[in-house]
């Protein structure tokens, strides 16, 4: 149940969802209770925050708020394991032959990356079949090891699969189960979205891990360009604040639970 609330939350508390969320409010006020100056309040916010959020410099520093809290490294110290969370494959579901990325895929790059340095001789691959939002039918650690073996070469004997998790806090708890079995610390090195990662870092370091980041797939850069177009409103600013509202509202939601 907390799983589905947060992404009815999530559906809400995002720059269209508040946007619509406000209109909808002048329209009440309007045609319902007749109040057009409490109308005009609504409509006017709702407008602003569209236009807000569709600036590439609001983008930049929830961004920047997140992904700039673990910088990445070239060298990692040896651990039990890499541990690549999901949340970056698309099955081959038709009319696709093959799993194919999102816009996550950098988490595959890099967790191979620091894989291949030989900082650990395991890869935990998490992730299962989320049934709420896919048609697939095999579980994303299953689809991540596809793509792994396909595209870089990996070896089943180097994998442990954790299949179970439906979030970011079922990741830590089954790989803490599948590390636990296989007999190895719970010393690790963390692959994820950059933005993703002060939720997961919290969330693993909550289960008892000791954790190393290697964010992967940064959409802010460190400054922000003062360029006159990266001024204007455009759609790929609204795309990028929705997902770092998103994050910023998985981990209010995480700590309101106990989570992290």
């Amino acid at each position: 149940m907390p799983v589905i609330l947060s992404k009815l939350l999530v559906t809400v508390v995002n720059p269209v969802g508040l946007t619509l969320l406000f209109l909808a409010f002048g329209m009440l006020f309007t045609f319902v209770w007749r109040k057009a100056r409490v109308a005009a309040v609504f409509f006017v916010v709702g407008f602003a925050l569209l236009f807000a959020f569709s600036l590439p410099v609001t983008a930049h520093f929830l961004m920047r708020g997140l992904e700039g809290r673990y910088e990445p490294r070239t060298e990692y110290d040896p651990v039990s394991a890499v541990v690549l969370l999901g949340g970056f494959t698309r099955g081959n579901v038709p009319p696709r032959l093959y799993v194919e990325t999102n816009i996550n895929a950098n988490r595959a790059f890099g967790a191979m990356r620091v894989f291949k340095q030989g900082a650990a001789s395991k890869m935990v691959l998490t992730g299962g079949l989320l049934e709420l939002t896919t048609s697939g039918e095999v579980s994303e650690a299953a689809c991540m090891f596809d793509l792994l073996s396909e595209h870089f070469g990996m070896d089943s004997a180097d994998v442990i699969f954790e299949s179970m998790s439906q979030n970011t806090r079922d990741n830590a708890r089954y790989t803490r189960e599948a590390l636990t079995a296989a007999g190895l610390g719970l010393d690790i090195i963390l692959v994820t979205s950059a933005y993703h990662m002060p939720r997961s870092v919290a969330v693993f370091e909550k289960a008892g891990f000791t954790v190393t980041p290697a964010p992967a797939g940064f959409f802010a850069d460190s400054k922000f360009s003062l360029k006159p177009l990266m001024w204007l409103p455009s759609p790929a600013p609204v795309f990028e604040s929705s997902i770092a509202l998103r994050e910023y509202v998985g981990m209010a939601v995480y700590k309101a639970l106990g989570w992290i």
